[in-house]
């Protein structure tokens, strides 16, 4: 069973620190805990390996830290399950099998990736901005205080239960996410050419992201020197490759200090997910030849 998903994206790592998301219909609600798994699999073969022992629990993303290529061939697939174990019978469905290597072959993934290796560099070299993203719940247990039953709508935006999202908790727990060009902090003067004079109009430089994580709107960035809570008010894909975005210019809107999005804490990442991310980073400052 696979309707339940609406689709299964991956960004692979050659060496590991290979992240795989997911996002189900907007018409699934079940109003208990969504447990996913993450299998890895090789195709023409019913034979499955689950990557994560434990649950994944009311989340979107799982980052696979092995490395699962050792030759120009890259055919393996994943598909991540959803269990519900206190439904009647736990009901199990599953994901399409997606390849690991993405959507792309193996040059044109080399090339996209050198686009954003370039990107990330720009962003923690020069003049990008630290931060944690938020995402905002999309899926998971129905709000139990303030959500309309028959509707499905929100009736308490201030809500200390689900922050206004509908759904418990509100947001996943962040993900270090740097921006380049935070509003207010980045300005470029164009100078009028003559008659003007000396005249010049100070114009906004949009802020820049990768887009990795995917992020959508309404999500949160907070930004770490600050805590300031910027609302993603939309964004504009600027760079992509194949067809596949990678660069965004993103729309940010501070919220106010009354806002209750204030009120979200940012959850420790586990050391599954620290180790995750050190190998990420670690894959992206290394020479190119060594990717």
């Amino acid at each position: 069973m696979d309707c339940e998903f609406k689709r299964v994206d991956v960004w692979p790592m050659t060496r590991g620190g290979t992240s795989i998301c997911w996002q189900l219909g907007q018409d699934v609600h079940f109003n208990e805990p969504y447990h996913f798994y993450v299998d890895f699999g090789q195709p023409a073969t019913d034979e499955w390996l689950t990557l994560n022992a434990e649950p994944i629990v009311d989340d979107c993303c799982y980052t696979d830290i092995c490395q699962r290529t050792w030759s120009d061939l890259n055919t393996g697939y994943y598909r991540v399950r959803l269990v519900l174990p206190s439904a009647p019978g736990m009901p199990v469905y599953k994901s399409q099998p997606a390849p690991s290597s993405g959507h792309m072959d193996r040059k044109d993934w080399l090339i996209a990736r050198d686009i954003m290796r370039r990107e990330y560099l720009q962003q923690r070299k020069v003049d990008g901005t630290q931060g944690f993203l938020l995402k905002r719940k999309q899926f998971g247990m129905a709000c139990p205080r303030c959500l309309d039953w028959d509707t499905k709508e929100v009736r308490d935006s201030d809500c200390p239960v689900c922050y206004g999202t509908g759904f418990v908790g509100g947001y996943y727990p962040g993900v270090e996410y740097w921006i380049t060009g935070v509003p207010g902090k980045n300005r470029r003067i164009d100078a009028g050419s003559p008659p003007r004079g000396n005249s010049s109009d100070m114009v906004n430089q949009p802020p820049r992201c990768i887009l990795y994580p995917q992020i959508d709107t309404r999500d949160i960035w907070i930004q770490a020197n600050s805590d300031e809570r910027w609302i993603i008010d939309g964004y504009s894909v600027i760079s992509e490759y194949r067809g596949v975005p990678l660069i965004a210019g993103v729309k940010l809107k501070l919220a106010p200090a009354t806002d209750i999005v204030y009120s979200v804490g940012i959850e420790p990442v586990s050391s599954s997910s620290s180790q995750s991310t050190t190998e990420v980073s670690k894959g992206l400052d290394d020479p190119y030849e060594e990717w």
